[in-house]
């Protein structure tokens, strides 16, 4: 039986009855609908800040149709995919937004993705055509002639340095376009695909998430009465908008609510405070790594200077959360445990530090495991048991047949994700492939991610993608991709050990520059462990980690040479014993230009 709410639990869910209530009362529904109701009822009010510039509702509204106009003047149909490739921008809202008018659907593609990856992305999102901005270009370049595209289905925006491109120059098209409301708007319905966002989930390569209109306004609404939101809240937006977190929640909120966003083109630990003072921002959504970075700052006389009143976000420890709030003063700090691909999330309104939320949430549950191996433990029937205080286990995500939960735009991959028989016969549940500990009255703490994913600076690293690009190194021969913890960081920074071949000469400078051209900075190993073999199982020769997770870079342990990234210099150096001591001491955030030793 689930334990008794508290009061602020229970006014979460009234409010977000009330909410679901209204909107499941109009089928007609989407980010278009909502954009335009907004526009109508409120069209001078500020809708959008971005540095120096603004957007009322109504020129929000209409920048969206532009875009909206231009694409079904293309030919876009119901159900055709755009891809975006873009850094944070105004026109990643209206893009998403206008092509939700003409019931498109965006393919968020992350920025940082290279070779393989971005390729991969863009080959998932079977996307009719793709919109780039300038940064990008050269990236997308690099992959371009193993997708199958025509230079005129390929768009760029925002190029203020000019780089050479033989694509159309939409900026400029688009200013001749009509502003006025698409007659599409009303066509659409909330069960219909707004969005592709991709999460590397816990295995393998890149995987589109079906965001559709109905999931996008209940997570929406469900974070606004957590934080106990209103209209007047002006929402700060640091994270990237291909990130759940950025388009999906905090986005969404406000055009839920008619509030006001404040968008950053990234996130930086030295601004941060002066944005929130410059946009008046009163809320803003993070992941576990921005507190610390905002902590690791130098204390200032305007720390308590600010307009900020509320935050929400996952992953943020005990201790953090409590230094965070003593020193910045921000009155209220909400938590939550959720998954882009998932729904039903535990959250915490009352404060608790550490705390994600109370195992209290109907279709949701947490299986005991073993930690080390992730196995279920299972009762005398052969099913598997839920946690009680002190055991840590899987959460899990029951699947109904009109629930909100519809997985992956690629099947296969979604029911490799999905388990049966977990409780009783025939119930269908979602694996999340996140461990959890259950604590007294049912509180519950983010442990760890299990399975080829960890996460690392806000995003989460894929173990098998990154081993396939390391493996496409002439000199490497196998290699085994794991996270490890860095005193004093957020999350797990990843560590390969490989094997090399013999008969290619290898050099750890060209690695360097393999590495940095290959990866996103955030999935770049940092550290490098080169072995004589690795462990593989007897029978499916499958390489094991187990021994590689428990010795990680400890000098006393391991014997083989380990390299340590050297983020500034961009380039690997030995780990040497004056370097491991500081890492051990929790000095890894100032470890830089390191002088390897000659």
């Amino acid at each position: 039986m689930s334990p008794k709410m508290t009061p602020k639990e229970a006014a979460v869910w009234d409010k977000f009855r009330g909410v679901m209530n209204d909107i499941m009362a109009n089928e007609n529904q989407s980010i278009g609908t909502r954009i335009e109701k907004n526009a109508r009822e409120k069209p001078k009010e500020k809708a959008l800040f971005y540095e120096d510039l603004s957007w009322t509702w109504q020129a929000f509204n209409e920048e969206s149709n532009r875009v909206a106009h231009y694409f079904y003047d293309l030919g876009l149909q119901r159900g055709d995919t755009v891809a975006l490739m873009l850094e944070n921008c105004p026109e990643y809202f209206f893009f998403v937004a206008g092509i939700n008018k003409i019931q498109g659907i965006s393919a968020l593609i992350n920025f940082n993705q290279r070779k393989q990856a971005l390729t991969h992305s863009f080959n998932v999102a079977e996307a009719k055509w793709i919109v780039l901005d300038g940064t990008c270009i050269p990236y997308f370049n690099d992959v371009v002639d193993d997708l199958s595209y025509n230079p005129d289905q390929i768009f760029v925006i925002n190029n203020p340095k000019n780089i050479k491109h033989e694509y159309t120059d939409l900026s400029d098209e688009l200013k001749s376009i009509s502003s006025a409301n698409p007659k599409t708007t009303f066509d659409s319905v909330l069960r219909e695909t707004a969005l592709y966002i991709y999460t590397s989930g816990t295995t393998g390569l890149p995987k589109a998430v079906i965001m559709q209109n109905f999931r996008l306004y209940t997570q929406a609404s469900i974070l606004c009465a957590i934080a106990d939101l209103g209209p007047d809240e002006i929402i700060y937006i640091p994270t990237p908008l291909y990130h759940n977190v950025g388009i999906g929640c905090s986005w969404m909120k406000a055009n839920l609510l008619g509030a006001k966003i404040a968008l950053s083109k990234r996130f930086s630990a030295t601004k941060f405070w002066d944005d929130i003072r410059k946009f008046q921002a009163t809320y803003f959504m993070y992941v576990g790594e921005i507190p610390r970075y905002l902590l690791n700052q130098p204390p200032s006389e305007n720390d308590k200077n600010h307009t900020l009143k509320k935050m929400l976000g996952l992953g943020l420890r005990k201790e953090i959360w409590e230094e965070f709030q003593a020193r910045f003063q921000v009155p209220n700090i909400y938590e939550f445990y959720g998954s882009t691909e998932g729904h039903r999330p535990l959250f915490n309104a009352d404060g608790v530090p550490g705390m994600v939320g109370r195992d209290n949430m109907a279709g949701f549950s947490i299986a005991k495991v073993d930690p080390d191996t992730g196995e279920f433990y299972k009762n005398e029937k052969g099913y598997c048991i839920k946690c009680k205080a002190g055991d840590i286990g899987m959460g899990l995500i029951k699947v109904e047949e009109r629930g909100v939960f519809t997985g992956y735009k690629d099947k296969e991959k979604t029911e490799k994700k999905i388990i049966h028989n977990v409780f009783r016969k025939n119930d269908t549940f979602f694996h999340t492939g996140d461990m959890l500990k259950v604590h007294k009255d049912r509180w519950v703490s983010f442990v760890d991610r299990f399975g080829d994913t960890f996460r690392w600076k806000g995003e989460n690293v894929s173990t098998l993608e990154v081993e396939a690009i390391l493996n496409s190194f002439p000199a490497i021969q196998y290699s085994a991709v794991y996270g490890v913890a860095i005193p004093n960081t957020e999350g797990k920074a990843g560590m390969a050990a490989f094997t090399l071949d013999s008969s290619i000469k290898f050099d750890i400078d060209e690695l360097s520059q393999f590495v940095l051209s290959s990866l996103p900075s955030y999935s770049i190993p940092i550290f490098m462990r080169i072995m004589e073999e690795l462990e593989t199982t007897t029978s499916s020769f499958k390489i094991v980690k187990t021994n590689l997770r428990k010795e990680i870079y400890n000098l006393n342990i391991v014997k083989d040479p380990i390299h340590f990234w050297d983020s500034s210099a961009k380039k690997y150096v030995p780990l040497t014993e004056e370097l491991h001591q500081n890492i051990k001491e929790g000095k890894y955030g100032e470890l830089r230009n390191i002088v390897a030793p000659i």
